[in-house]
Protein backbone atom coordinates (compact mmCIF):
# COMPACT_ATOMS: atom_id res chain seq x y z
CA UNK A 1 0.00 0.00 0.00
CA UNK A 2 1.46 3.11 -0.99
CA UNK A 3 1.45 6.44 1.27
CA UNK A 4 -0.66 9.58 -0.30
CA UNK A 5 2.88 11.33 -0.33
CA UNK A 6 3.48 8.67 -2.80
CA UNK A 7 0.53 8.89 -4.75
CA UNK A 8 0.83 12.78 -5.19
CA UNK A 9 4.51 12.11 -6.32
CA UNK A 10 3.15 9.45 -9.09
CA UNK A 11 0.49 12.17 -10.65
CA UNK A 12 3.18 14.84 -10.74
CA UNK A 13 5.40 12.50 -12.88
CA UNK A 14 2.19 11.61 -14.85
CA UNK A 15 1.45 15.47 -15.09
CA UNK A 16 4.79 16.15 -16.20
CA UNK A 17 4.83 13.81 -18.50
CA UNK A 18 1.40 13.89 -20.14
CA UNK A 19 2.86 17.55 -20.27
CA UNK A 20 6.13 16.92 -22.31
CA UNK A 21 4.13 14.39 -24.57
CA UNK A 22 1.68 17.12 -25.23
CA UNK A 23 4.70 19.67 -26.59
CA UNK A 24 6.02 16.82 -28.66
CA UNK A 25 2.49 15.93 -30.46
CA UNK A 26 1.71 19.83 -31.04
CA UNK A 27 5.16 20.49 -32.51
CA UNK A 28 4.78 17.44 -34.59
CA UNK A 29 0.99 18.07 -35.73
CA UNK A 30 -0.18 19.97 -38.84
CA UNK A 31 -1.56 23.57 -37.68
CA UNK A 32 -4.16 25.75 -39.78
CA UNK A 33 -3.46 29.25 -40.98
CA UNK A 34 -4.33 30.84 -37.74
CA UNK A 35 -1.69 28.40 -35.90
CA UNK A 36 -4.12 26.15 -34.33
CA UNK A 37 -3.64 22.22 -34.28
CA UNK A 38 -6.26 20.67 -36.99
CA UNK A 39 -8.05 17.99 -35.06
CA UNK A 40 -6.16 17.75 -32.39
CA UNK A 41 -7.47 16.74 -28.71
CA UNK A 42 -5.04 15.94 -26.30
CA UNK A 43 -4.81 14.69 -22.60
CA UNK A 44 -4.47 18.22 -20.52
CA UNK A 45 -5.46 20.27 -23.43
CA UNK A 46 -9.00 22.41 -22.54
CA UNK A 47 -10.40 24.24 -25.11
CA UNK A 48 -10.70 28.58 -24.09
CA UNK A 49 -13.93 30.64 -24.75
CA UNK A 50 -12.90 33.30 -26.62
CA UNK A 51 -16.16 35.13 -25.75
CA UNK A 52 -14.73 34.94 -22.17
CA UNK A 53 -11.60 36.05 -22.67
CA UNK A 54 -11.77 38.96 -25.06
CA UNK A 55 -14.71 40.25 -22.32
CA UNK A 56 -12.45 41.08 -20.08
CA UNK A 57 -8.73 41.02 -21.13
CA UNK A 58 -7.55 44.09 -22.32
CA UNK A 59 -4.42 42.93 -24.45
CA UNK A 60 -2.96 43.63 -27.97
CA UNK A 61 -1.88 39.92 -28.18
CA UNK A 62 -3.35 36.86 -29.79
CA UNK A 63 -5.90 35.09 -27.25
CA UNK A 64 -5.15 31.50 -26.68
CA UNK A 65 -7.62 29.10 -28.61
CA UNK A 66 -6.36 25.87 -25.65
CA UNK A 67 -4.89 25.73 -22.76
CA UNK A 68 -2.30 22.94 -22.26
CA UNK A 69 -0.42 21.57 -18.80
CA UNK A 70 2.33 24.23 -18.06
CA UNK A 71 5.13 22.97 -16.52
CA UNK A 72 6.94 25.43 -14.11
CA UNK A 73 9.23 25.39 -11.45
CA UNK A 74 7.79 27.29 -7.57
CA UNK A 75 9.40 30.78 -6.95
CA UNK A 76 10.21 29.91 -3.49
CA UNK A 77 10.95 26.19 -2.71
CA UNK A 78 12.17 25.13 -6.17
CA UNK A 79 9.90 22.18 -6.73
CA UNK A 80 8.82 21.37 -10.12
CA UNK A 81 4.93 21.60 -10.58
CA UNK A 82 2.47 21.56 -13.68
CA UNK A 83 -0.46 24.24 -14.06
CA UNK A 84 -2.75 22.05 -15.34
CA UNK A 85 -5.03 23.14 -18.53
CA UNK A 86 -8.07 23.12 -16.14
CA UNK A 87 -6.48 25.41 -13.67
CA UNK A 88 -5.33 27.93 -16.23
CA UNK A 89 -9.17 27.81 -17.44
CA UNK A 90 -10.22 28.86 -14.23
CA UNK A 91 -8.24 31.16 -13.94
CA UNK A 92 -8.52 32.92 -17.14
CA UNK A 93 -12.03 32.44 -17.58
CA UNK A 94 -13.59 32.29 -13.96
CA UNK A 95 -11.25 34.14 -11.93
CA UNK A 96 -10.09 36.83 -14.49
CA UNK A 97 -6.63 36.78 -14.32
CA UNK A 98 -4.63 38.31 -16.58
CA UNK A 99 -4.44 36.41 -19.60
CA UNK A 100 -0.26 36.95 -19.65
CA UNK A 101 0.00 35.84 -16.21
CA UNK A 102 1.67 32.60 -15.24
CA UNK A 103 1.85 30.45 -12.11
CA UNK A 104 5.07 30.90 -10.17
CA UNK A 105 4.06 29.31 -6.81
CA UNK A 106 3.25 25.50 -5.64
CA UNK A 107 0.07 25.43 -3.64
CA UNK A 108 1.92 24.64 -0.20
CA UNK A 109 3.99 28.07 -0.98
CA UNK A 110 0.96 30.24 -1.74
CA UNK A 111 -0.80 29.12 1.05
CA UNK A 112 1.92 29.49 3.34
CA UNK A 113 2.03 32.59 2.11
CA UNK A 114 -1.47 33.91 2.71
CA UNK A 115 -0.98 32.82 6.32
CA UNK A 116 1.58 34.61 6.35
CA UNK A 117 0.44 37.91 5.30
CA UNK A 118 -2.61 37.62 7.59
CA UNK A 119 -1.18 36.89 10.76
CA UNK A 120 -0.22 40.44 11.72
CA UNK A 121 -4.11 41.11 11.45
CA UNK A 122 -5.08 38.15 13.45
CA UNK A 123 -2.50 38.60 16.27
CA UNK A 124 -3.85 42.47 16.86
Amino acid sequence: MRSNKQRRAEIKGRRLERAARAVAALAAHKHDARGLPEGLHLAGMEPADLEVLARHNNTYGLLPSYYLDRPFTCRDCGVEEVWTAKQQKWWYEVAHGHIDSTAVRCRACRQARRVARHAPEQAG
